[in-house]
């Protein structure tokens, strides 16, 4: 069986119907989000751990969570995320108490803010005036 013409194709037309420049500038926006994200957290199970102690802590949260609540709340294996996190402790994007409860470190939001600088120069260099 021959492939369709690419004129006959569905997906390619509602691809040109979209704008296939439009569609080259999100994927773009999408390879640099993937990037920054992966600069951040190195990987699924540290990105879901900072994402919860960010979000613990813009609640006004200021105790941080013991390894356990962690694993429990993100589904992650306790021994995975120990071994997971270490980087982050390393990097300084986790502090852990005396009480052994982990909690953001300032470098986080350091880098978090230039990742966010960098996704905005993306942003605008890729959709200019049309970002409202």
């Amino acid at each position: 069986m021959t492939p369709a013409p690419a004129a006959e194709d569905p997906a390619l037309a509602v691809l040109e119907a979209g704008g296939v420049e439009g569609i080259r500038r999100l994927l773009d926006l999408l390879d640099v989000i993937a990037e920054e994200r992966h600069r951040l957290h190195g990987g699924d199970e540290q990105g879901a751990v900072m994402r919860l102690l960010t979000r613990q802590l813009l609640a006004g949260d200021t105790g941080g969570m013991p390894l356990l609540r962690l694993s429990r709340q993100t589904g992650i294996p306790r021994e995975t995320l120990r071994r997971k996190i270490g980087p982050l402790l390393n990097r300084g994007y986790l502090r852990q108490d005396e009480a052994g409860r982990y909690h953001c470190g300032a470098p986080y939001f350091t880098d978090a803010a230039a990742a966010r600088e960098r996704l905005v120069k993306t942003l605008q260099s890729l959709f200019g005036d049309t970002i409202r």
